[in-house]
């Protein structure tokens, strides 16, 4: 049977080697976190992306009028109605043009134009004036609305402008 006893320069060898694995641990963790968890400011170190506060809405503006079923306002017009309201509210916005479709209460299929409106960095309370607005303007039953959390960063080549 061997004796083991302990010898000051072995046990120095352990508190060096444990001492460094404690610091590789934190230097580790430290860069995993900085690389890995946004900081609002600063997603992954390469771009400044700033988190909209208010999120992003999506608005589905149907054409067709809620009586009818039938579009009675053309594209164009419904178009400039609903831009003259947003400019009313909102600092700015996306408008892409879609096609629609819905199955109703009777299974009756009906198909409309649909306007479709992104705002960014806008509040709620704004985004619930332009849908009221605009529901009786166009003669809507409804409006989707879609709000997704992100973030952003306005690039302008060489510079960046966080906003």
């Amino acid at each position: 049977m061997k004796a083991y006893y302990k010898d000051s320069k072995g046990n120095k060898k352990w508190v060096a080697i444990i001492s460094l694995l404690a610091v590789n641990l934190v230097v580790t963790a430290f860069i995993l976190f900085y690389l890995f968890i946004p900081n609002g400011d600063n997603h992954n170190g390469i771009l400044g992306f700033e988190t909209a506060r208010n999120g992003q809405y999506t608005l589905y503006i149907g054409t067709n009028d809620k009586d009818t079923y039938e579009q009675k306002i053309p594209t164009e017009k419904a178009v400039e109605i609903v831009n003259g309201i947003c400019a009313k509210y909102a600092e700015g916005w996306t408008m892409n043009y879609a096609e629609g479709g819905w199955v109703d209460e009777n299974d009756i299929l009906t198909q409309e134009n649909t306007l479709v409106y992104t705002f960014a960095y806008t509040e709620e309370e704004v985004i619930l004036s332009i849908m009221d607005e605009v529901l009786t303007a166009l003669n809507q039953n409804a409006i989707l609305v879609e709000r997704r959390d992100f973030s952003s960063v306005f690039y302008g080549g060489g510079s960046l402008e966080n906003d």
